[in-house]
């Protein structure tokens, strides 16, 4: 079954720290913009894409809550083989204590 663009998916990472990954198609090629929020609000965005596929050492802030990524990774899906955005890193609490790290992958499509 094919997906159809755009296609959303959400996924909680840690602490409260979810994230919402969009998929669509910008100059005919997939693109994921994904958005990590948190219960005071938006964190910060990352935009990926077969151009620029990974992203490290991205760190947001929001109060005093803190989602530091170390390596967010798109794959693009193509033929059988399925779509992904994978993401591992650490969160804070909303106090900006108790970091706890996460490993996931926070979106997939066919």
């Amino acid at each position: 079954m094919a997906t159809n663009y755009p296609y959303t998916q959400q996924a909680m990472l840690v602490n409260s720290i979810t994230s919402t990954t969009v998929i669509s198609i910008m100059s005919g090629m997939q693109v994921a913009t994904i958005t990590f929020n948190t219960a005071a609000g938006l964190l910060g965005e990352i935009t990926l894409s077969p151009v620029q596929p990974t992203a490290s050492n991205v760190q947001f802030t929001r109060g005093q809550q803190q989602l530091m990524i170390a390596n967010i990774t798109f794959r693009a899906q193509f033929g059988f083989e399925q779509g992904q955005v994978t993401c591992n890193g650490t969160g804070t609490d909303q106090n900006g204590q108790n970091p706890s790290a996460f490993n996931a992958q926070i979106c997939a499509w066919s």
